[in-house]
């Protein structure tokens, strides 16, 4: 389990041409107003939005235990301004939005599918595989720069003798480096447990796992569209389409804007439910391989995330550093079932509160209870 990244604080970095879509699309996830104006580079300054994690189970736990105070699971979303080709040298201001690309975790790729004569284009047509190509070939060229300064330093360190450690490094950079002279992206290569902590370390901005979605309007230029997700597909080695969206970015940010009795009128008039806020959160978990995991008491009710195959002892560390160091055991129930049977009193005294070591894997919807040293 040594590749499992034991807790996750998820963070999204929207990039893109400009005018693809990605502040509004961040002004839509986040509510927060950032520049969304026709003209490149109006996104001059990294912007952050913090976003609570819609949790019904959460809330109903909370109900349950009149808590006073309720702590839902975040998502960070960073609104990157628009590459352009030369971005990796700093054309467009490229080099300060790439440098905070590295601090995310999912990129997501907003790709413009729709023509507009109001809506310039950087580079006057419709193509969102060729923009999506020119903002990866950008991301490459930064990785380059990366691993050939790596490379040097751990050649010059070790001068005196090779050890097995410099030796793997070595290997790693040179694969990396040839890769991505072929033109393969990181996420693409193949490296075993070692390997990948150490290609974590680097940061680099093609190991980034990775979204695209597909800025259209429903129902226009369908040829287009599913010619252009079925070689998103096949770059991207996404044969389900799991991580290919199309979201109409302007209905998504009038969407996020209206009450839920507005937004159930709209769906009921439209048909069917188009793609929410909601939904792009949801594919970044399943991009991650994300759970939610929760604890309450009428003091406080949590939820938190972890990555799929952790342990309850990765769990404990989550919650805090001290219940891992000092873990013993864990009383687990999946919090709807506890709910159901009248809390945990009465699942407890059902039998179906089950106590696990600590290599039991957490599931998602785990109501955990760990005992620890004090």
């Amino acid at each position: 389990m040594s590749d499992v990244v034991r807790s996750h604080t998820l963070s999204l970095g929207i990039v893109g041409l400009p005018n693809a879509g990605k502040s509004s699309l961040f002004n839509a996830l986040t509510k927060k107003a950032v520049p969304a104006e026709n003209f490149p580079f109006c996104t001059i300054d990294k912007n952050v939005g913090v976003v609570e994690i819609p949790d019904e189970r959460l809330y109903s736990l909370s109900n349950f235990f009149k808590a006073k105070k309720i702590v839902p699971s975040v998502m960070t979303f960073v609104d990157i301004a628009g590459l352009v080709k030369g971005a990796s040298k700093g054309e467009g201001l490229g080099n300060q939005f790439l440098s905070h690309i590295r601090e995310v975790d999912v990129i997501v790729y907003v790709l413009r599918a729709f023509s507009s004569g109001e809506i310039v284009h950087v580079y006057n047509r419709v193509n969102p595989v060729e923009d999506f190509e020119i903002v990866q070939a950008e991301l490459m060229l930064k990785d380059l720069e990366v691993i050939e300064k790596k490379l040097l330093a751990v050649k010059r360190e070790s001068k005196s003798g090779i050890t097995k450690d410099a030796e793997m490094k070595i290997s790693v950079l040179e694969r990396i480096e040839k890769g991505l002279n072929e033109g393969i992206p990181v996420i693409d290569m193949n490296f075993n447990i070692q390997e990948k902590e150490f290609v974590r370390s680097l940061w680099l901005l093609t190991a980034k796992q990775r979204l695209f979605l597909l800025n259209c309007k429903e129902g226009l230029d369908e040829e287009s569209i599913s010619k252009w997700e079925s070689e998103l597909m096949e770059i991207s080695n996404d044969s389900a389409k799991e991580y290919i969206v199309r979201v109409d970015v302007k209905l998504l940010s009038d969407l996020a804007g209206m009450s839920e009795e507005e937004f159930n009128e709209y769906i009921e008039l439209l048909g069917g439910k188009p793609t929410t806020v909601e939904d792009v959160i949801m594919y970044a978990y399943k991009r991650l391989n994300l759970l939610t995991f929760y604890t309450g008491s009428e003091k406080e009710c949590n939820s938190w995330t972890i990555e799929g195959g952790a342990s309850v002892k990765d769990a404990a560390g989550v919650i805090h550093s001290d219940l891992a160091k000092n873990f013993i055991t864990a009383d687990v129930i999946n919090v709807e079932e506890m709910l159901k049977v009248g809390g945990w009193v009465k699942a407890k005294e059902g039998g179906l509160v089950k106590n696990h070591g600590k290599e039991y894997v957490v599931k998602d919807g785990d109501y955990i209870v760990i005992l620890a040293n004090s």
